[in-house]
């Protein structure tokens, strides 16, 4: 006899992401995780060890520890009026599955982009809620419209979920697309989630990429974390960010049945990103992959159609005169030893393109491109 499996996890399978990446072999080039091959800043490694070897090493708070979380207030200037506002989660994933817990009964809607990340999308399924995708149109550059996302807004959604940086399009949002969605909050009484996990790898300007407003809104969570910018993906260190009080004290409330805390020594060691020392370290990050982001640019910026490169450190690629996503994928692995990841794993929409992620050494991800672009130029 089997245990009986409840509804919500019967359909439940890993990502597409996850299965190829786990499945390729050790040799290959593996552009197809989102996680960078660089190290962590020297202050969050000494910071680390000194953590581990002086303590505290018990239960912290289910919220996050306090200097953390002032630290991370003080990032989003005016939006968080101070630490009380801020939960340190195990990463941007958990902090959306526990925002979303707090937000959707079943049956309930939640709008999400495609393509997009899956985590809000199976997210919303375990709390038995209905993702809705609105689509990211290759003619509008892979971007939000707006008035679009408000027209699919119904009596039954309870968020819109906006990535930017986008995972796997590498678009940023303009202010006054987030404008415009919040303004909708307002008026439909839905709640904007930004997941902003890329923030500062954004390619458009100086500082961070558009975000929330610069004043205290409940109508809006920001998701996020230090996982790309310090090159963290292993110490799940994300935070989810509210200036409603009510929703604060839910969502540490679900983190205590989900967690109890966050890792205590990781959080101590975590305030070094936003020392001077972190800052030089994650700005060091951020130029190795502008460099790449421009050598992406170099390779493959006449060769096919593909997203504007904007932020984050993915390339967008449409393959539909190679097969399509998965049978282009599938032969660049076989033939090539070269993991991509087919754009059918980020929604429905874009099943002929690929997203090539540059979050590889420079001489290694010189050779993949170049190999990239002759396939690319091949007769389809």
């Amino acid at each position: 006899m089997k245990p009986r499996l409840s509804a919500r996890v019967r359909d439940l399978r890993r990502t597409l992401i996850r299965e190829i990446f786990e499945s390729a072999p050790p040799e290959a080039l593996n552009l197809g995780l989102g996680q960078p091959d660089l190290d962590p800043p020297d202050a969050l490694r000494e910071a680390l060890a000194g953590a581990a070897k002086d303590g505290p090493s018990g239960y912290g708070p289910t919220a996050g520890d306090r200097e953390l979380r002032r630290l991370v207030a003080e990032e989003y200037g005016g939006f968080a009026p101070g630490f009380e506002h801020v939960v340190v989660t195990v990463g941007c994933q958990q902090a959306t599955f526990v925002v979303l817990g707090c937000l959707l009964d079943p049956g309930d809607e939640v709008l999400v982009p495609d393509p997009g990340f899956p985590g809000a999308e199976r997210a919303a399924r375990a709390w038995g809620a209905v993702p809705r995708p609105y689509p990211l149109r290759p003619e509008n550059g892979f971007h939000v419209d707006p008035d679009e996302v408000l027209r699919m807004v119904g009596p039954r959604t309870r968020a819109v979920v906006v990535i930017s940086p986008s995972n796997p399009t590498g678009t940023v949002e303009p202010s006054g697309t987030l404008e415009r969605l919040r303004e909708g909050a307002h008026r439909a009484g839905f709640v904007l989630v930004l997941d902003d996990t890329y923030r500062n790898l954004h390619w458009l300007g100086e500082g961070p990429a558009p975000g929330p407003p610069s004043e205290p809104d409940p109508l809006v969570v920001v998701c996020g974390g230090l996982s790309k910018s310090a090159a963290l993906t292993g110490w799940r260190v994300g935070w989810a960010i509210t200036p409603d009080p009510d929703l604060v004290a839910k969502v540490v409330a679900l983190q205590q049945t989900v967690l109890t805390c966050a890792a205590t020594p990781i959080q101590r060691a975590a305030r070094a990103a936003f020392s001077s020392a972190g800052r030089e370290g994650m700005a060091r990050i951020r130029d190795r992959f502008r460099r790449r982001r421009d050598l992406v640019e170099d390779l493959l910026g006449d060769v096919a159609p593909r997203a504007p490169l904007e932020g984050a450190f993915y390339a967008f690629v449409d393959v539909s005169r190679q097969g399509g996503g998965r049978a282009f994928a599938r032969r660049l692995l076989e033939e090539d030893g070269i993991v991509v990841v087919p754009g059918e794993a980020f929604g429905e929409t874009a099943p002929g393109w690929v997203r090539i992620g540059y979050a590889q050494e420079d001489v290694a991800l010189a050779r993949a491109l170049g190999t990239i672009r002759e396939r690319l130029s091949a007769p389809g």
